[in-house]
């Protein structure tokens, strides 16, 4: 996988922050489609009421 970091400017053009590098992909991540629950407060209140 290759990650290149930049930065765009008001007037739409760009600037490199960081030029592209390799980056290994990672091993053993589980994939999946779903995301897990939130567990913060704020929806915790409202799962609780339905």
């Amino acid at each position: 996988m290759t990650l290149r970091v930049y930065r765009v400017r008001p007037d739409g053009s760009t600037a490199t922050v960081h030029e592209r590098r390799e980056v290994p992909p990672a091993e053993g991540v589980a994939w999946s489609t779903a995301f897990p629950p939130c567990s913060c407060p704020r929806c915790g209140e409202r799962g609780a009421d339905r």
